[in-house]
């Protein structure tokens, strides 16, 4: 039943969204045409279910002409791209107009993103399979590969970088898709995509802080809050949590993995939460004295505020390790790293080098599993594949790569440090701490 459920669940979404978004569709056209000549959208080839080709729909982002002058892919600040492109590109608003070749029947809300001829060529029959299934708008390739354009950014070929280390593992994510295809993991994926990390990061302290003022106005009145104790709440409420959120935002305490909680983290939420605490009592001070609560209050918020988004990051960290069990953790000192591991190993790797009190900058991680893409443990933010270190841009950012993977005789750990010697980084190996070894 899940084919039959999954393509009516397409063409309702699809035709309501299609009326809902016409009128922003005509402003978009709008702008497009005031600031570049051409046509609207833009139609290319694609290869959809069991192979068969079909014209995908895009609202066009680059100059006429612009797949005759470079890779079919982009990268970033790509000079082929319009003022408007860039916009509706960062946004994905580009891809909106789909929804009419998903009403067609030619594509589904998610599904694997359908490719050029030229890269179907390259597959093997093993990743052929995919064209078992319907295209998608979005699906969980879409989704690791977020920032593609930041992947491909200094490759000396883009189109050569693209089809050897992105496409085979946007294949892999999508036969993974395949396997575990329901009607629930389809809208969580739509909601992956319609809502970006941070937002949900948002929304969790947002409930936990609405919580700990509640609390807080509880205990002040003995749990007995009367009608003016909950018309000062909600008076209060926007500008005492609208203010903690704002400074969490500002402390980057949104954009990192909550899961990943340390002292570290615990010292920035605690910064955070203090510094809203004293604009509290500053707005307690501003006549007519409504913006904020009782001083009493303000202190009880604080603390049970702090309180709560530590118990909850503490929590969601212990489930994570409990997930992934215990591995060895290792030590270096170097001036400018780029990890190769954005597990445990890699994690506790990083968490030294930035203890030590020599210069030590953890540039980025770097991980063959795209569900770790675009997080940021301890603020060093998931890049991509270990294949990016050959672009030039990553080449001068980095002077030493740690393998941190757990098995250094395995093929992998030697094929990335062969990599990394090939275009003249140093390579040590995380192999069990406190030791790191260097490469020979």
């Amino acid at each position: 039943m899940y084919p039959k459920i999954k393509r009516l669940f397409d063409v309702s979404l699809a035709a309501a969204g299609l009326l809902v978004l016409l009128p922003w569709f005509v402003v978009v056209a709008i702008l497009m045409k005031l600031t570049d000549r051409g046509p609207i959208f833009y139609r290319q080839t694609r290869i959809g279910r069991y192979g068969r080709p079909f014209t995908i729909l895009k609202f066009r982002t680059m100059f006429v002409g612009a797949e005759k002058r470079g890779a079919l892919v982009t990268e970033t600040n790509d000079p082929r791209m319009t003022a408007v492109g860039r916009v509706l590109r960062r946004t994905k608003i580009d891809e909106l107009p789909q929804l009419w070749n998903v009403l067609k029947g030619e594509m589904s809300f998610v599904g694997p993103r359908p490719q050029v001829p030229r890269y179907i060529e390259r597959l093997t029959p093993g990743q052929r399979e995919m064209l078992q299934h319907r295209p998608g708008i979005t699906d969980m390739a879409s989704l690791k590969f977020r920032n593609e354009a930041v992947l491909l950014a200094g490759a000396a070929d883009v189109d050569d970088f693209y089809i050897r280390y992105c496409l085979p593992r946007k294949i892999a994510l999508n036969l993974e898709y395949a396997r575990r295809a329901s009607l629930p993991y389809d809208i969580w994926i739509i909601l992956q995509t319609l809502c970006p990390y941070w937002v949900g990061v948002l929304a969790l302290y947002a409930t936990l802080l609405v919580s700990s003022l509640w609390i807080s106005f509880e205990l002040h009145y003995d749990f007995q809050v009367d009608a003016v104790g909950r018309g000062e709440f909600w008076r209060c409420l926007p500008w005492v949590v609208g203010s903690q959120l704002a400074i969490l935002f500002w402390r980057r305490q949104c954009r990192a993995l909550v899961s990943y909680f340390s002292f570290l983290e615990l010292l920035q939420t605690g910064c955070a939460l203090g510094i809203a605490c004293l604009l509290h009592f500053v707005l307690r001070q501003v006549p007519p004295n409504g913006l904020a609560p009782e001083p009493g209050i303000i202190g009880t918020d604080f603390v049970l505020s702090c309180w709560g988004i530590t118990y909850a990051r503490l929590s969601l960290r212990f489930m994570r390790e409990g997930q992934k069990g215990k591995t060895n953790g290792a030590k270096g000192r170097v001036q400018r790293v780029a990890i190769v591991g954005a597990g445990e190993l890699g994690t506790r790797v990083a968490l030294d080098l930035l203890s030590q009190e020599a210069p030590t900058h953890v540039v980025a991680f770097f991980d063959d599993d795209p569900r770790s893409w675009n997080t940021r443990p301890y603020d060093i933010p998931v890049v991509g594949m270990p294949e990016c270190l050959l672009n030039a841009e990553w080449r001068e950012k980095v002077d030493e790569v740690i393998v941190a993977l757990p098995d250094r005789g395995a093929a992998r750990p030697r094929e990335i440090g062969e990599m990394a010697k090939k275009v003249c980084l140093k390579v040590a190996f995380a192999s069990g701490w406190p030791l790191l070894e260097t490469a020979v």
